[in-house]
């Protein structure tokens, strides 16, 4: 990605550490891949200014992707508002909208991936309705077991969102940042690290 206002390698904002305020770069900052940065390694995490582009390669396996991606809307807000649940669900919900932090990443995979998380996303849809569907018979049958198979289904399609179809985890978004973790090692491999710029 290409821009009117570029930083040189030397003058790319550092990255913080996780979690630790620091200033935002430069109004304008246009960042991609290679020579004008933005993405980084800092151990098995994935760091991205969000206006940053990830480079041709899998993020699953390294292979090159020839312009193959993903484009992934990510939600990210502080792990301790859970326990906003203690003072109900409904505030936990409205609290989190509200502070969540986003941003819309095109995630590179390689053609047979996408393939494999198209059938892991369907899948989880496909169980996620069956679980319906039996607790729907369960309620008009009166039976608990058909109930007990629906909520095992229901579990069973939100474990899987959480693990099969899920492309990457966030691990945290700021204003300016994105950490990511589920890229495999061949892909951070080509990365330079966060602390060869700090």
């Amino acid at each position: 990605m290409s821009g009117g206002n570029q930083w040189s390698g030397s003058s790319i904002p550092a990255i913080p550490e996780y979690g630790l305020p620091r200033a935002a770069p430069s109004a304008g900052y246009n960042a991609g891949f290679g020579q004008e940065g933005g993405v980084w390694r800092d151990g098995d995490t994935l760091v991205l200014l969000k206006t940053a582009r990830l480079p041709d390669r899998c993020i699953k396996c390294g292979l090159p992707t020839n312009g193959s991606h993903l484009r992934k809307k990510l939600a990210w807000h502080h792990p301790a508002l859970v326990l906003l649940v203690l003072a109900g669900v409904l505030i936990y919900l409205i609290v989190a909208l509200i502070v969540r932090k986003t941003a819309v990443v095109e995630i590179s995979l390689c053609e047979d991936h996408i393939r494999k998380h198209r059938i892991a996303v369907a899948g989880t849809w496909l169980t996620f309705l069956l679980g319906i569907v039996f607790m729907v018979i369960a309620i008009s049958a009166e039976s608990l077991g058909t109930a007990g198979f629906g909520m095992l289904l229901l579990f069973a399609s939100a474990i899987g969102a959480a693990t099969w179809a899920r492309v990457v985890q966030v691990k945290k978004i700021d204003d300016y940042y994105i950490w990511l973790r589920g890229a495999d090692e061949s892909f951070l491999a080509l990365l330079p690290s966060v602390y060869e710029n700090r």
